[in-house]
């Protein structure tokens, strides 16, 4: 080989090396402009998705606010049915029994009352008057929980759809003993 090949071929491998070195320092650059463009992206998508979460998050909880505003405002509606009917009551024993009647209407006052406290305090108020009742008045508290589990059944069996498939012999309260009598006339082929 000739010198001047030599001296070519060394040119043209210093330009390959520089020219490779080059490429080499843009592709990593090229790397950390894309990971940084990447994390980037990722924060830019984590912001998002916290921040539509978020929003989520705040209408089902006022939803939710909502719905309990409003089951609580039936409720203190339903109790405050309950003081009105003690209340007429009291009117009903006036006349006849007017001790009777004063502690009725006495009653009546302590239910509104539970009624107007239920209508005006938030949930968490109305949870903690009830743990604090429950501690220093356990006996009262279960007796009441009582009475109203038992008001609650009254209720459910009041508003349960009767069942049309009933037996023909079975006991309905709706039927007289008329309708038991023709059963048993029927049955045994005397009607």
């Amino acid at each position: 080989m000739s010198d001047t090949t030599y001296k070519s071929a060394n040119k043209l491998a210093g330009q390959a090396k520089d020219m490779a070195r080059d490429i080499r320092d843009k592709a990593a650059n090229l790397k950390d402009d894309v990971s940084r463009a990447a994390k980037d992206q990722a924060t830019q998508f984590a912001d998002t998705a916290k921040h539509v979460a978020g929003e989520a998050m705040s209408q089902a909880q006022g939803q939710i606010e909502s719905a309990v505003s409003e089951q609580k405002s039936a409720g203190a509606n339903y109790i405050g049915s309950i003081a009105q009917a003690a209340e007429r009551a009291a009117g009903e024993f006036d006349q006849s029994l007017p001790i009777a009647a004063d502690y009725i209407r006495q009653a009546s006052e302590q239910i509104q009352g539970v009624a107007d406290t239920v209508r005006d305090k938030d949930l968490r108020e109305l949870l903690g008057e009830v743990e604090n009742f429950a501690r220093k008045q356990p006996a009262l508290f279960f007796g009441g929980a009582l009475i109203l589990g038992f008001a609650a059944l009254r209720f459910l069996k009041s508003s349960a759809p009767s069942s049309p498939s009933a037996s023909v012999g079975s006991y309905s309260p709706d039927r007289s003993y008329a309708d038991y009598g023709a059963f048993e006339q029927r049955r045994s082929g005397q009607g």
